[in-house]
């Protein structure tokens, strides 16, 4: 790269910036009055006071908070964005997002759940939970009487889906890792998570990557689904329609 391209480079960007505010784009997984060793990882974690303190201090910044699907409309749309926008997600489905639902629909706030659509059925768990289990020195069988505690089931999932604030995206039917999984697998994966949330209201066609991994691969059978990407790894959105980047607000306050 030329050294007249590196400042062409770098005074597109500056405008950009200028012109453009980033919307920002949360995920959070657990939201509860306690940490609970056996079902969650201190860093996926979220008290709930810490929690509706983040979305306040977000407020307090002047962010409004926007849908998933018109935060891609003024991705793709303007030219000019001087609001503060922020848009929030949940990943997994977990049964935590009912402390929180509530109080998100008063405050008029949207949200878009990402689940994994096997483990709604009250009885499977993820290679996640077993390594929890595992950590914190208990039975891996145990599993079985703690995931109907720790997931939403299909019946207050559909209850949760039909929420006016809430849309719901895809997680994968389980939650595999897209870089080490066949490209075979990982389609499978995805196609079972959109049979299974094809008659559930407010469902739109986004695909959070399980862990924020992808490749190129993975990137193609989305595009090629119609579904838009989302990650977890905190890069700000600016003027990109067909991809959104997320930052994660476990354990920690804005």
């Amino acid at each position: 790269m030329s050294f007249f391209t590196k400042i062409w480079t770098k005074i597109k960007r500056k405008w950009t910036k200028i012109r453009l505010q980033p919307i920002r784009v949360f995920c959070f997984h657990h939201v509860s009055d306690e940490y609970d060793p056996l079902t969650m990882w201190e860093c996926d974690w979220t008290s709930i006071s810490m929690f509706m303190q983040s979305i306040e201090n977000l407020r307090r910044h002047g962010y409004v908070f926007i849908s998933l699907q018109q935060a891609q409309s003024h991705l793709k749309n303007d030219w000019f964005r001087f609001k503060k926008y922020a848009v929030l997600t949940a990943d997994d489905g977990y049964k935590s997002i009912l402390n929180i639902l509530s109080w998100l629909e008063e405050q008029r706030i949207p949200i878009t759940l990402f689940v994994n659509t096997k483990y709604l059925d009250g009885q499977s768990w993820s290679e996640i939970n077993e390594e929890q289990a595992k950590r914190a020195k208990q039975n891996v069988e145990m599993l079985s009487e703690v995931c109907p505690k720790l997931y939403l089931t299909i019946d207050e999932f559909k209850k949760v889906a039909a929420t006016p604030n809430v849309t719901i995206g895809m997680h994968g039917h389980e939650h595999l890792d897209a870089t080490q999984e066949s490209i075979v697998v990982f389609k499978r994966n995805v196609q079972l998570c959109q049979n299974a949330l094809k008659d559930i209201p407010h469902t739109i066609p986004y695909f959070a990557y399980s862990w924020g991994r992808h490749n190129e691969a993975a990137d193609k059978v989305l595009k090629e689904m119609n579904l838009i990407p989302v990650l977890v790894n905190g890069t700000d959105n600016y003027n990109n329609p067909d991809i959104i980047d997320r930052k994660a607000i476990d354990g920690k306050q804005l």
